[in-house]
């Protein structure tokens, strides 16, 4: 059963080329000219006063001009997401971890450290306490956004065309947002990214039987073999038992490889090459055979300018080292403040498409994550 109010949001949807609803592709709608017509028929505001007139209203229904409009957009924005993340800007789910937090609070990182080996217990001897610890990380959500003005101008020359385009730029704005921020734990403080709890930076090639040291940081060019050396490194890695004195350093393997090269747009072919071993030539049969079977994927960051410098993550399946915090979902929300009362309408001719971002990004264990920074 559909009602008058779902014809006319489908009418809106097909107006601003937006998705339908799910399950009201076959719904029948009259087919509007434009978002002046759109805005006469539900306010009666012929002369463009910026207010509402009950009485010249086409329309007898609850939705609000407004109201349909944000609906339209919101759905835009999932699309556009959708479409921009095929095209390349995704790339960073793949390597982090997206939670959904329902407080705008301070998140903290959940690791808890492993016991290691269980110790001997002799005959008739008393249990010992395991020492276990976690880790403390932090990460405080921002809050992005801003506000478009649709105008009473834009409305009187019926600029459907330019209307369109807002949630899609939108959309762009946000998911570029999300992207620039993961892009930026690996390029803060030249490379060496933010500084972690236990003062050390989040990538360096100190001991890891250091306070601080991750010994996840190399300065080599990608290449087959140096990518194994990577490999090497992320797996010898010891899981967390404690950051006291004593306990640093001392767990056990990690034992995981790295599933992903992240590089920048200028090394693709050559992580390809690496990676994939049917695009190296076949004479390179040392290369293929090293690396066949290994799995792998590569993952290009479009924000990374610098040409040699490179990564490698663990699948985040299997060990989170980036957490994506999301409040009101990981894609921006588009609203259209207030209604055709509103006194922004009144006092600047415009109704006001704001959109709003809160996204936090916490680096919770280095142990996932490798640098390689080559000097150029």
């Amino acid at each position: 059963m559909y009602s008058s109010e779902d014809q006319l949001q489908a009418a809106v949807d097909d107006l601003l080329e937006a998705p339908r609803e799910p399950g009201a592709a076959g719904l029948k709608a009259a087919r509007l000219s434009g978002v002046k017509e759109l805005y006469m028929m539900l306010t009666g505001d012929r002369d463009l006063y910026g207010g509402f007139y009950a009485d010249r209203v086409q329309l007898a229904t609850t939705a609000t001009f407004p109201g349909l409009v944000k609906n339209a957009m919101n759905k835009i924005v999932a699309h556009q997401w959708e479409l921009l993340g095929a095209a390349g800007y995704d790339w960073w789910e793949r390597i982090v971890s997206v939670e959904h937090f329902d407080t705008l609070n301070q998140i903290t990182g959940v690791l808890v450290g492993t016991v290691g080996a269980l110790p001997a217990v002799a005959e008739g001897a008393e249990y010992t306490e395991l020492k276990i610890g976690d880790s403390p990380e932090t990460a405080d959500f921002g809050k992005y956004g801003g506000y478009i003005p649709l105008t009473l101008e834009l409305i009187d020359r019926d600029n459907t065309r330019k209307l369109r385009q807002y949630p899609r730029e939108l959309a762009k704005a946000g998911l570029r947002r999300v992207s620039g921020l993961i892009a930026a734990v690996f390029t803060e403080a030249v490379g060496l990214g933010p500084t972690m709890a236990d003062t050390g930076t989040l990538f360096n090639a100190t001991a890891i039987t250091t306070a601080g040291g991750h010994v996840n940081y190399l300065t080599t060019a990608l290449a087959a073999a140096q990518w194994e050396v990577v490999c090497q490194a992320v797996y010898n890695q010891p899981l967390l038992i404690s950051h006291d004195v004593g306990y640093i350093g001392t767990g056990p393997k990690m034992a995981i490889n790295p599933r992903y090269m992240v590089v920048p747009r200028a090394l693709e072919l050559t992580a390809k090459k690496i990676l994939y071993p049917n695009w190296e030539n076949l004479a390179n049969i040392h290369s293929e055979n090293l690396q066949q079977g290994r799995m792998g994927d590569v993952v290009v960051v479009p924000e990374w300018t610098d040409a040699t410098d490179w990564a490698a993550v663990v699948d985040p399946a299997l060990l989170a080292g980036i957490v994506v915090g999301e409040r009101f979902g990981i894609m921006p929300e588009i609203f259209v403040a207030g209604d055709e009362l509103s006194p922004a309408v009144f006092m600047n001719d415009e109704h006001r498409i704001k959109v709003r971002h809160f996204v936090a990004v916490l680096v919770q264990d280095f142990r996932a994550l490798h640098h390689s920074v080559v000097a150029g």
